[in-house]
């Protein structure tokens, strides 16, 4: 190892970025660590500073990582811990692990740039089963020992010790056992309060020198922290029991009240899967459906305040200038507070061009009030989830509806406006027979008929396969793969009479896989490391299905896990109801995998809760109802915290956004650094959300999506820095332009800088008609053991100058060939004199092109390949620059570099 790469391994230096990312990675802003709200440092002082070091790893790509909610609270609330330092790290694409890979650097986190392996603590959220073949894949290219016990005991101040790794999550919380072997230890519950408890302990031990056994039995003294190595299985070959007496017994969930002043933290530059705010306004569900895991492991709710709430979106709104925000619950229409918070925000944010969204509500909450509040300017979706085709199996899994509520609450959504509901249903749940299955399908056939004197009703049905969690009351309950396809073939036999419907079925090896690995046990870690060496990856992907279910049949068969290897589970639905109920609860008391996990959730009381599905028993919510005595509320978890609802404000009529065209303005920009790659569309997006954090009084075009009305003069190619491009902007009321510019720089970023702005005539021609000319400066690498001299690139350029023509041939949008002679559009262009810092084979070019009426011109990958073709060998793009754009009439086009 040389001594670069060690100090790159230690963190004293980054990774060197350039070389990984640049425009032939797909998406390289995912990379960047340059999000709005990311708090400026200097990294060579920051690093030796921190008493520890975090680094939050989402298993996944960044779109959905930098979008999950917990993931921004935790980094926001850790860097807010004096004397700790929080970065973060994703999933790369598959493109830029090949490229870690080829060039033998280590996987880094986006802002520091610094090896993971650097870090003090890397912490992974686990929310899906299939998640930890991610993990396995970051730890490899982190250069981690993907095993805890190969990690050895040197303490985390030496150099050569690796991170504690450690996972969170719903996953890892309702049975951490099957990924038990990858993580030195486990997060349970939520973690606002017990992330920092963990950091003051590892400060502690980093101070003292403690190997890393010490600590981890330090942080096993942590409520809430899980050390799997600490623990092992009984002589019952099931139950997980500690392996030294003074270990708790049972290991406790922790609960955190939500904290929605640390969910505007960050603001992504690339759009990402919730590409808006978004604000928890109640944490918990009673509602007791019996197959949600979520509803068992978050009790009790905990509603936050409306004040919070409210000045929560409002503060938030002003300081991303996101234009969409959505208020974040299990059960969002339990929120009491939120018809009278809604039309609050909507009253307040009324002028700000602003949607609300919400998740998938409960329909039978589902009124005018609601509905109202719902969207802005623009309509957002709108999801209910009745799960069941009937009103029997619903009674069974005790959703709680009935079919007249479920059909007012449609019925609710048309009155105010709504033409098309997604709708989630289920197939595979304890009790469902084939009638059930029909039953969704009669469902949409008498909501459509129902509701037809209002309008047409278009359906978006999403069909999941039920998997039994732990934690649940069907935690014992067996599925079948077979039993999904042939009642999912029933249910597409059964719509396809439907018009207006649209239907997504979930794969059922997808679910199959999903219940192999939730209720495992720890033989299944050889399993999920063999699938994940067998190209396991990505699994949540529908594109990656062929291979990961290749990937892990193989794994399940080569460790004889095969079949029904589980002898915990019930079987059918009517053998479990054949059972005596003296007989099912002696089941039931078996010992599970997860048992020494406590949620709160008594077991018996899930027992028991079984019996009570079987008679189709509804238990009532206890958020608004009597206890139903499920064991959770307490000193150690707390009670339900109901918010009564406020009165609701009158609402005030909405307004649309102000598009009134009374000024416009002519900015010169230059965007130059990491921000060169960010897209086009990318770019667009952050100075409108730079335009709403500013205030000015923009202009906005009308319709359903009503935007800022702005206009650059051309797209700037993804990897190309800008020294002179041009944007125009629409006022809707005259602001001096000078002020304009100040407030808007204030609200970009670094490498986005406006260099001037004029005001020019509202009538005028648009930038793209104004456009004549570009200037290009551009790098070619000549990768050839002997470079070319610079006598011969000055005998090419002046070739190509003298050429009559420059054929160029490719095809057309249709796929059709063409040619085309590029010449005409080239008017100059020069070798320039090497840099001093220039490698060895870089030739420095700078060419200045016509641009004609339909925009064409001369690309630099154009002007590559003659070069390559004239001297027979490849040529690379380097560091790619439109220093100008030229317009009709500016003097700025007489004022372009001079070549030499």
């Amino acid at each position: 190892m040389t001594a670069a790469a060690a100090q790159v391994r230690t963190g004293e230096l980054p990774v060197p970025f350039g070389p990984l990312v640049d425009r032939g990675i797909a998406k390289p802003g995912r990379y960047l660590g340059n999000e709005r709200g990311v708090e400026p440092r200097d990294w060579s002082e920051a690093w030796p500073a921190a008493r520890v070091r975090w680094c939050l790893t989402y298993p996944e790509l960044y779109e959905v990582g930098a979008s999950n909610l917990g993931h921004i609270l935790l980094y926001s609330i850790l860097n807010a811990v004096p004397g700790q330092l929080c970065d973060r790290s994703y999933l790369p694409a598959p493109d830029l692990a090949g490229r870690l890979r080829e060039q033998g650097q280590p996987l880094f986190a986006v802002e520091s740039r610094r090896a993971l392996a650097a870090f003090d603590l890397l912490g992974f959220s686990l929310s899906y089963e299939l998640g930890a073949t991610n993990i396995l894949e970051m730890l490899d290219l982190a250069g981690i020992p993907i095993r805890a016990s190969e990690r050895g005991d040197r303490p985390l101040t030496d150099p050569a010790a690796p991170p504690l790794i450690f996972a969170g999550g719903p996953t890892a919380t309702s049975n951490p056992e099957p990924f038990a072997a990858f993580f030195d230890f486990i997060a349970l519950g939520d973690g606002e309060e017990l992330l920092p408890e963990i950091g003051l302990v590892v400060a502690e031990a980093k101070a003292s020198g403690l190997g890393r056994r010490e600590l981890l039995r330090d942080l096993a003294q942590v409520p809430g922290v899980y050390v799997p190595s600490l623990y092992g299985p009984s002589p019952d070959g099931v139950s997980i029991v500690p392996l030294e007496p003074d270990l708790p017994k049972r290991l406790l969930r922790r609960v955190a009240t939500p904290m929605p002043n640390y969910a505007m933290g960050l603001v992504p530059h690339i759009e990402t899967v919730h590409d808006r705010l978004t604000i928890e306004i109640r944490r918990g569900c009673t509602r007791g459906c019996r197959f949600c895991q979520p509803g068992m492991l978050t009790r009790p709710a905990r509603d936050v305040e409306p004040e919070a709430v409210i000045e929560a979106v409002e503060t938030g709104m002003e300081r991303t200038g996101y234009s969409d925000f959505s208020l974040l619950s299990l059960s969002c229409s339990d929120y009491l507070a939120l018809p009278a918070v809604g039309v609050e925000l909507r009253n307040r944010l009324a002028e700000h061009n602003v949607s609300l969204s919400l998740p998938s509500q409960r329909v039978d909450r589902f009124d005018s009030n609601i509905a109202h509040i719902l969207g802005g300017t623009r309509r957002s979706g709108l999801t209910f989830a009745p799960e069941a085709g009937s009103q029997r199996l619903r009674d069974i899994v005790n959703k709680g509806l009935t079919d007249a509520e479920l059909l007012r609450g449609i019925r609710t959504a048309m009155e105010n406006g709504y033409r098309r509901v997604k709708l989630y249903f289920m197939i595979g749940l304890p009790g469902e027979t084939d009638a059930d299955v029909v039953g969704i399908a009669i469902t949409c056939r008498q909501l459509q008929q129902n509701c037809r004197d209002l309008g047409r009703l278009e359906l978006n049905l999403t069909i999941s396969n039920f998997t039994p969690k732990p934690h649940t009351p069907f935690q014992w309950h067996s599925v079948s793969t077979g039993e999904f396809r042939r009642r999912q073939e029933l249910l597409r036999r059964e719509l396809r009479a439907l018009r207006g419907l649209k239907t997504n079925f979930t794969d059922p090896r997808l679910s199959a896989m999903e219940d192999f690995v939730g209720r495992g046990d720890r033989r299944l870690a050889p399993v999920i490391e063999a699938a994940w060496r067998a190209g396991a990856g990505l699994d949540a992907w529908f594109e990656t299905i062929e291979r990961t279910h290749a990937a892990w049949t193989s794994a399940i068969e080569a460790a004889g896990l095969g079949g029904r290897y589980r002898a915990l589970e019930l079987g059918s639905w009517s053998a479990t109801e054949a059972l005596s109920a003296a007989d099912l609860a002696a089941f039931c008391h078996q010992p599970l995998p997860w048992d020494h996990i406590d949620t709160g959730v008594d077991k018996t009381w899930l027992a028991d809760d079984l019996q009570r599905a079987l008679a189709a028993m509804v238990v009532p919510d206890c958020s608004f109802d009597g206890c139903s005595s499920c064991g959770v509320c307490g000193p150690e978890f707390g009670h339900n915290v109901v918010v009564p609802p406020p009165p609701i404000p009158a609402p005030l009529p909405p307004r649309a956004p102000a598009s009134e065209r009374l000024q416009r303005l002519r900015f010169r920009f230059a965007k130059t650094g990491d921000l060169a790659l960010l897209s086009h569309l990318d770019g667009v997006r952050m100075l409108e959300r730079a335009l709403r954090r500013s205030g000015l009084p923009v202009s906005f075009t009308g319709g359903f999506h009503p935007l800022p009305r702005l206009e650059f003069a051309l797209a700037l190619p993804l990897g190309v820095e800008a020294a002179g491009d041009w944007l125009d902007l629409e006022m809707a009321a005259p602001t001096a332009p000078e002020q304009v510019l100040r407030r808007l720089q204030a609200q970009l970023p670094a490498g986005f800088q406006l260099l001037s702005v004029r005001e020019v005539p509202l009538g005028g021609a648009s930038l793209s008609q104004e456009l004549v000319a570009s200037t290009w400066s551009l790098e070619l690498l000549d990768p050839g053991p002997v470079p070319l001299g610079s006598a011969e690139w000055q005998h090419a350029v002046e070739a190509l100058l003298v050429a009559s023509q420059w054929i160029w041939q490719d095809t057309d949008k249709k796929g059709r060939p063409r040619e085309r002679d590029l010449r005409p559009y080239l008017e100059e262009l020069a070798c320039l004199q090497p840099g001093p810092t220039d490698p060895q084979g870089t030739v420095r070019l700078r060419y200045h092109a016509r641009i004609d009426p339909q925009g064409r011109s001369l690309r630099p990958e154009q002007v590559q390949s003659w070069f390559a073709d004239r001297f027979e060998r490849p040529l690379a793009l380097g560091r790619l620059c439109r220093e100008q754009l030229g317009l009709r009439g500016e003097s700025a086009l007489d004022q372009r570099p001079v070549l030499i």
